[in-house]
């Protein structure tokens, strides 16, 4: 049974990707398919894609594999189905797979919108248009004729017949003058753009919904800075900080508003109480600010606060000093220092002590083992998804930074199987990049210096 089915799987390994069968991940997502380990072979295409991006079979793989899981993950199916033809127009099974999956939705329009996109299904005059200059085969399209069923549907020759009767166009005019909210409908149109929608979202405080049209630029845009930027305001307002310092310092390159990210950055260090870090974040948007910038007087306001700050303190560190330097000075002195000291730093309580906030700052400090203890600890406890994932993300850095690649690439790499629509899911795959080639390099790498 085993050889037979190892038989039938390289079968359909070769027979779904001639191009490239040579590579060993596709024969072996595809061995993983047929025994029904349907994860370890969405595994196996990930990390074929974090060398390739742009590899359209193994996006078509994994949306067959979507497809045929006990549970189907329609969504992620229809997203690697497009992917697959964005990198590859002439892909006709791939516009075939988006359009079963709509119909399994039970969205028969958009399932002929989808079969309509493929080139071989268009009619000679839209198969002229740049977008389909790169489909190589002209002769399909004269010879099926899918191109007339697709334009049955289509609007615009029921709007050409819509002006004959005039009697009863009168009356529709009236209703339009009467109420505002019809003419609004033109402005649906981009909303279908997932950066419009979402800056939409954002503007109306619908936050999880403005996140999750970010996640779906970011998907199909890897690295567009403008997502980032306005995924770190979202999460900034959303009150998750981590993720909200994370994506901002993506969106410094956003040429339109990137400075605005600096602002933005000091608004989550002055939340997280870094007010180093927040005081160099405002000089960094000021000295790009112009004069009338949005958040000028903003940032120069808080900054004027800061120092105001800064001054009373340390006068009142002065009186104090002055106050209590004979009385009490020699009686510190005397007593054993150590304690306090561990006592001022450390957590206020044992759920501080295991919060992803205190292995973060330990983290940032270099002390790298004692943050991955606790990141260990808060995969035990009951913490949210995003916790979950973020903390796992976190380990594969350490273990990076400890030069152990193989158990980095083994916690970026669940990230990336069990999360992929996570907002650190992106960053993750390039991670395991990164650490797969350390790990097959790690003898040839001067050794680590502290």
């Amino acid at each position: 049974m085993n050889i037979r089915l190892s038989v039938v799987a390289l079968t359909l390994a070769f027979s779904f990707a001639t191009s490239f069968a040579a590579d060993p991940r596709i024969e072996q997502g595809a061995i993983f398919e047929a025994k029904g380990d349907y994860e370890m072979a969405l595994g196996e295409y990930r990390a074929l894609l974090a060398e390739q991006p742009q590899n359209s079979e193994a996006y078509f793989l994994a949306a067959e594999v979507y497809v045929k899981m006990p549970k189907p993950d329609l969504a992620r199916a229809l997203a690697n189905y497009r992917l697959a033809y964005k990198f590859t127009p002439t892909m006709s099974k791939a516009y075939e797979g988006a359009a079963k999956v709509y119909e399994k939705m039970g969205q028969k329009a958009k399932a002929q919108e989808e079969l309509a996109k493929d080139p071989k299904n268009r009619p000679v005059e839209e198969a002229a248009a740049p977008a389909v200059e790169a489909a190589p085969a002209a002769a399909p399209v004269a010879e099926a004729p899918a191109p007339q069923k697709v334009a049955e549907p289509a609007p615009e020759p029921v709007k050409a017949s819509e002006p004959v009767p005039q009697k009863v166009a009168e009356p529709v005019e009236k209703k339009i003058a009467e109420s505002p909210k019809p003419v609004e409908a033109p402005k649906a149109e981009p909303s279908s753009d997932p950066f419009e929608k979402g800056k939409a979202f954002l503007a109306e405080g619908k936050y999880k919904d403005a996140a999750a049209m970010w996640r779906e630029v970011l998907a199909k845009q890897p690295g567009h800075a403008g997502a980032y930027f306005y995924a770190g305001v979202t999460r900034y307002e959303m009150g998750e900080y981590d993720k909200a310092e994370f994506n901002l310092k993506k969106g410094l390159a956003y040429k339109e508003q990137g400075n605005d990210a600096n602002y933005y950055l000091a608004l989550v260090y002055q939340k997280t109480n870094r007010g180093d870090l927040e005081k160099k974040a405002l000089s960094a948007y000021l000295k790009k600010a112009a004069p009338d910038g949005k958040f000028r007087a903003l940032a120069e306001n808080r900054l004027a606060e800061m120092k105001a700050a800064v001054e009373a303190t340390k006068a009142a560190e002065t009186e104090s000093a002055a106050a209590t330097k004979p009385a009490e000075a020699p009686a510190q002195t005397a007593q054993t220092p150590a304690p306090v000291q561990k006592a001022a730093a450390a957590p206020a309580s044992a759920n501080e002590e295991f919060s992803v906030a205190h292995a973060n700052a330990l983290f940032k400090s270099g002390n790298l083992a004692e943050a991955l203890r606790i990141y260990k600890a808060l995969l035990d406890k009951e913490i949210s998804t995003d916790e979950r994932y973020f903390a796992m993300l976190q380990m594969g850095n350490i273990y990076r930074e400890l030069r152990d690649f193989h158990s980095a690439v083994t916690r970026y790499r669940t990230v990336v199987q069990q999360y992929p629509e996570s907002d650190w899911a992106t960053e993750a795959e390039r991670a395991l990049e990164d650490a797969v080639w350390l790990e097959r390099h790690a003898s040839e790498l001067p050794r680590r210096t502290r």
